[in-house]
């Protein structure tokens, strides 16, 4: 969904907040910060300090199910029944994603202003310093980054870290298992400037899945499309040729040469700093794209729950569900990627045990496939009868149905990421690996297990209509 129209859509809801004349160093990145740890609006920045009425930083946008309904044109109830209408659009884009190839068109809201080369100056935006021990301003913290492979037609859209260096320069961090890496890599080997592309301000429905693992060789723009049911509408970039969303409101084209500098520390979603000040590629930015009064999204990430720490929760439960399915595991009852382990590191799924050794086969299969390695620290296995994202739930099933020297396993150099602040980091190597721990938190199998204590569904939904006064 465009940005602006889901503005006005949360507006409609009571859940928007204008905040005006606040501070682009620190300001906006703790408001934000302390707004999703508690009142959780989305919050719109105007009147910024050292920046005209008008340009604007949005935050806050995908802080429930309610807002992800919106911008994926969804009507779940709940976080689980989220999960399960994401997982029935994931089938139609696992089939139908090369009908949704993206339209191209010859005019874009962004084009009502254009500075090329010369006038090209980035910091005409205000982008934050989010944290106090930032190593810079941060204009990219939810953008889509766009690359082309120089070898076919795939196109790639990327969510990545992206820090002001000067007017015309930025620093973008990718890590090596991205698509984006891959195709910039390509093309440095080749002798050649990788051409590149940033939407600040891209469609909310497509940001969604810029940050996910969609299949390699497949576009964004294809799997998203698929999912939201539209083919997202792109224009030419003057300078590169890449595909560019329509409606963006802040947009940069340029290339990427191999020239490198200091980029981070930022305080990234693992509640840490752990990535330290690194040497990253520069962006020679060539020309810049902008709306009247624009809007630059953003977010501030932290120690969980954060600004953007929901909204992936549920498409990345719906995606380990659906692998699991696909390769075969039968009777998966719910997953849930918690938002407190930022999406990744703590994976519940519940399973209705039907043989020997299921959970065992479910554990490992999460502590180490490609959708759940990176990141990732905790897997449990629960029953049928424990929702999966309720942790209070989770959490008495491991005090009741685990004994500690049997039910724990641990899975050893599992790959990481340098932003994990506990990664073994070899000597010399750029290489992150970690362990993970597989907690089986099931009855016995076949083997007699005292009953709950619990009310049977019938006396619930009968006392629940009696007594709707008091328990609703």
């Amino acid at each position: 969904m465009y940005i602006r129209k889901f503005i006005e859509e949360v507006r409609n809801l009571g859940l928007l907040k204008e905040v005006k004349g606040a501070d682009w160093n620190l300001e906006i990145g703790a408001i934000t910060d302390l707004n999703a740890k508690k009142h959780k609006f989305t919050l719109l920045f105007d009147e910024i300090k050292d920046y005209p009425k008008g340009f604007r930083v949005l935050t806050g946008a995908l802080l429930d199910y309610k807002r992800v309904n919106l911008a994926l044109n969804i009507n779940a109830l709940n976080d689980i029944d989220l999960v399960k209408k994401l997982r029935d659009r994931l089938n139609i884009a696992s089939k139908e994603y090369r009908s949704y190839e993206p339209e191209e068109v010859n005019d874009a809201v962004f084009l009502e202003n254009v500075d090329s080369d010369d006038k090209v100056n980035l910091f005409k935006f205000p982008a934050p310093k989010w944290h106090e021990f930032d190593g810079g301003r941060y204009i990219g913290t939810a953008d889509a980054v766009i690359t082309k492979d120089p070898e076919s037609d795939w196109v790639n859209v990327g969510a990545y870290r992206v820090m002001l260096v000067d007017r015309n320069k930025l620093s973008i961090f990718i890590d090596s298992s991205h698509h984006g890496r891959i195709h910039v890599e390509k093309y440095l080997k080749a002798g050649k400037k990788c051409p590149i592309a940033i939407s600040f301000s891209p469609p909310l429905d497509l940001f969604i899945f810029a940050g996910m693992e969609v299949p390699a060789g497949i576009s964004e723009y294809n799997y998203a499309g698929a999912i939201v049911g539209k083919r997202f509408k792109v224009f030419r970039g003057e300078e590169t040729g890449l595909p560019i969303p329509a409606e963006s409101d802040i947009v940069i084209e340029g290339y990427i040469s191999g020239e490198l500098t200091d980029e981070g520390p930022f305080g990234e979603f693992m509640g840490y700093y752990a990535g330290g000040r690194m040497k990253n590629p520069v962006i020679e930015v060539k020309r810049v794209y902008y709306r009247s009064n624009p809007i630059l999204l953003g977010t501030a990430p932290s120690i969980p729950p954060y600004d953007y720490s929901y909204f992936r929760c549920p498409l990345r439960s719906a995606m380990i569900w659906d692998m699991l399915e696909r390769i075969g595991v039968r009777d998966i009852k719910g997953v849930w990627a918690h938002e407190i382990g930022f999406l990744r590191a703590l994976i519940v799924v519940s399973i209705k045990q039907s043989f020997a050794g299921q959970q065992t086969m479910v554990g490992h299969i999460l502590a180490t496939s490609p959708l759940t390695a990176y990141g990732g620290r905790y897997v449990i296995v629960v029953d049928e009868d424990i929702d999966p994202s309720d942790i209070n739930q989770v959490l008495w099933a491991i005090c009741t149905r685990t004994d500690p020297i049997n039910s724990i396993e641990i899975v050893k150099n599992v790959p990481s990421t340098p932003l994990d602040p506990m990664a073994e980091r070899k000597q010399n190597v750029k290489e992150y690996v970690s362990s993970r721990a597989i907690i089986y938190a099931t009855k016995p199998f076949n083997k007699d297990f005292p009953r709950e204590v619990r009310p049977s569904e019938d006396i619930v939904e009968r006392v629940i209509v009696k007594w709707r006064e008091i328990l609703e």
